[in-house]
């Protein structure tokens, strides 16, 4: 389960690039990923400090807000923040290039993200944070690659369209950590698998749309 939650991510990141057509450099993508996996580094250290602020012991909407910032809000930002800084000076490429791209570096850095996520077990967690979450870290590349491609590809009002169904799409994912907390388990099973079959047919077909704004 440790091999599934620290590589699982990156080799269905590498097998849905290999098998969608997408035109990529595989020698220029496992630079890209290993840049993810170094620049990444510095906020595992980030995310132990709001770890060590206490375990997800709240209740309520302060439970879900508390998982969604740790499961979710937290990783992606530490990633988009990376890549932004990383290819600031290459940041205009087509939303194709753009999505390749952040999939490949975002890939590599889930890999210290998952690390951290290992070091902060909670026994009563293990079956969401072994099994579960890398789906949901998959889908979260999923956003993070559209919501780059279409902010610095266009100025249309379609962007905020798309970035505004991936927030959207973030907190749909929020309700499975939360129902898998309140043990609703077998309901989050199906929220978080379902999300994830729904995004691989959904996303081929959204980068195809957006491609042309």
């Amino acid at each position: 389960m440790v091999f599934f939650l620290l590589f699982g991510p990156a080799f269905f990141i590498w097998f849905y690039l290999e098998t969608q057509g997408l035109a990529w450099d595989r020698r220029k993508g496992l630079k890209t990923f290993l840049s993810g996996a170094l620049l990444t580094l510095p906020f595992f250290f980030i995310h132990g400090i709001f770890l060590s602020l206490g375990s997800i012991s709240a209740e309520g909407w302060k439970l879900f807000a508390k998982g969604f910032f740790l499961d979710q809000f937290l990783p992606l930002l530490y990633i988009l923040a990376g890549y932004v800084w990383w290819h600031r000076k290459g940041i205009m490429i087509s939303i194709p290039e753009q999505v390749v791209r952040f999939l490949a570096f975002g890939a590599g850095g889930l890999i210290p993200i998952a690390f951290r996520t290992h070091l902060s077990f909670h026994g009563w967690e293990e079956g969401f944070q072994y099994l579960l979450i890398p789906f949901v870290w998959i889908q979260l590349l999923y956003v993070g690659a559209l919501s780059v491609g279409v902010w610095f590809f266009t100025v249309r009002w379609e962007r905020f369209l798309v970035i505004g169904a991936g927030i959207g799409w973030l907190f749909l994912l929020g309700w499975g950590g939360y129902l898998y907390r309140v043990n609703l388990r077998f309901v989050a099973w199906i929220l978080i698998l379902g999300s994830f079959v729904a995004a691989g047919i959904v996303f081929p077909k959204v980068i195809e749309r957006v491609k042309y704004l």
